[in-house]
């Protein structure tokens, strides 16, 4: 089996090795991006006919199936995998942007210099992704043409550009269908959308943006869409443009642009196919942008709050952590009704670290689906939810719970107390008291992280005492803090999770 360098390293580090290793170490090893190593390991594995030769292990990471890849290697036509598998992208993607018009087979197939035989093995291979799409390849007079609906089109364009990141230098270097001179006006057009919404679009909603812009260009060059697509809006379409007449704006103007930049008026509809992007977006803080209201996206966030607390145990439905998920759910329910896909560049390395978390999500998305007549919500949906999960559990780790401590229990412990709550905000102050009264409730203070006292304390006991000042002095504080191992309940790993 002939394989591209890259992957030849890949399976290098894994015959060496002969272990199982993980996505950063692979990254590690092999000096690139573990979104590379799982992209290479995809590709692998997806071209190979006896089965993934690297086999992922939950919890552990990858290791490589020997006997597969010696069956592979022996049996291969020695065509190098990676080739075939961009060959077949690059010659969909063509004939998609230029859906329905007809390509000579010799066209699309002669710079790769094939045998009729592979033309044949690819044109099947295609023919069984683009039904997963309702879109049909059609061979007539020794051409190919791909119908079927513009949404649909549009669809299978995306999933095959999202194969790789379009901002990504590499595929810009290589790839045949990106042009960056659209790459860069596209890149303005998005900044201009922030500029004019004063919000900012994380990931993934600018990639998915940034796509749909992109494909819309290389359509409308290409292809025949303007006389194919109806421009009427039903009333519920209509109603949605009322109540966010500033985003409609918007997208009306980048369109009236893209017209521009193209040369001729691109039709009326996409504007609010744009629309539709955006509203189905998280835009940060745009005040316009209030779906959060809608009767549908609190009640189902309640649900997945209620269902994640019973399963995790974690006190997670509060008021404070709806707000933040009311702002994910209400854009990923509009997704849903129209069909509108993000991919998760993260969802691996989510499955990994995250498995319980991610299994009791998919568990309680698969009820809300029943529950509320949903679309099946994509385990690249599930993926991002379980982040926002993971950090509310991280959130409500048990607080540090402190007595304070005196020979009478009154006066200067009040002091004490505020000085303490002052410096530490996160902290449990569970009582202020004298010595005599913990030494006889001794049963009632089991569960408590430290004691602050003024007087020294002979009483035997397990729990962490330190003597400090009435005032509580920055000393006092600091020998606190270390004892404590700091305060921040998660705040690191709050900030990592926090991508959008």
């Amino acid at each position: 089996m002939q394989l591209s360098k890259r992957e030849n390293h890949l399976l290098e580090l894994l015959i060496k090795n002969d272990m199982t290793l993980t996505a950063q170490e692979l990254a590690s090893f092999a000096h690139v991006s573990t979104k590379t190593i799982y992209r290479t390991i995809k590709r692998i594995n997806e071209e190979s006919s006896s089965g993934d030769i690297i086999i992922s292990e939950v919890g552990r990471g990858f290791r490589l199936d020997y006997e597969k890849y010696l069956k592979e290697s022996h049996e291969g036509t020695g065509e190098r995998m990676d080739e075939a598998f961009n060959r077949r992208n690059n010659i969909m993607l063509t004939l998609l942007f230029k859906s329905p018009n007809k390509v000579r087979i010799m066209d699309l197939f002669e710079p790769y210099f094939v045998t009729d035989t592979v033309i044949i093995q690819d044109t099947k291979k295609m023919h069984v992704f683009l039904k997963k799409y309702q879109l049909k390849l059609e061979k007539k007079d020794r051409r190919l043409s791909i119908v079927g609906e513009e949404k649909n089109i549009r669809k299978a364009v995306n999933h095959l550009i999202g194969q790789e990141n379009l901002i990504d230098e590499t595929f810009l270097a290589d790839s045949k269908n990106v042009n960056a001179y659209d790459i860069d006006y596209i890149t303005f057009l998005l900044e201009f959308i922030e500029k004019k919404l004063r919000t900012s679009i994380s990931y993934p909603y600018n990639i998915n943006i940034f796509s749909h812009l992109y494909i819309l260009l290389k359509r409308s060059r290409e292809g025949e869409i303007s006389e194919k697509i109806d421009n009427r809006l039903d009333s519920d379409e209509e109603e949605l443009i009322k109540k966010y007449p500033s985003i409609y704006r918007v997208s009306k103007e980048v369109i009236q642009r893209m017209s521009g930049y193209l040369g001729y008026e691109l039709a009326e509809i996409e504007s609010f196919f744009l629309f539709q992007y955006l509203i189905s977006s998280r835009l940060e803080n745009n005040d316009t942008h209030i779906i959060n209201k809608e009767k549908e996206a609190i009640e189902l966030t309640s649900y997945f709050m209620e269902e994640l607390t019973k399963l995790t145990g974690a006190s997670i439905h509060t008021t404070e952590y709806q707000e933040d998920l009311i702002s994910h759910i209400a854009p990923l329910l509009y997704r849903l009704k129209n069909d509108i896909v993000i991919k998760n560049e993260l969802l691996k390395d989510i499955r990994l670290e995250y498995q319980t978390m991610y299994q009791y999500v998919m568990q309680v998305a698969r009820k809300a689906e029943k529950k509320f007549y949903l679309s099946t919500i994509s385990e690249d949906e599930i993926g991002f939810l379980v982040l926002y999960f993971v950090r509310y559990k991280e959130m409500q780790k048990r607080k540090k719970r402190i007595l304070i401590m005196c020979s009478s229990g009154v006066g200067t412990s009040e002091l004490l107390k505020v000085k303490v709550r002052k410096a530490f905000p996160d902290i449990e102050i569970v009582d202020v008291l004298s010595s005599k009264k913990f030494s006889k409730n001794l049963d009632k203070y089991e569960d408590i992280d430290l004691i602050l006292t003024t007087i020294h304390f002979t009483h035997q006991t397990t729990i962490p005492t330190i003597l400090v000042n009435s005032v509580f002095t920055k000393q006092d504080e600091e020998r606190t803090k270390k004892l404590l191992g700091g305060m921040g309940n998660g705040a690191t790993f709050n900030r990592k999770l926090q991508y959008s």
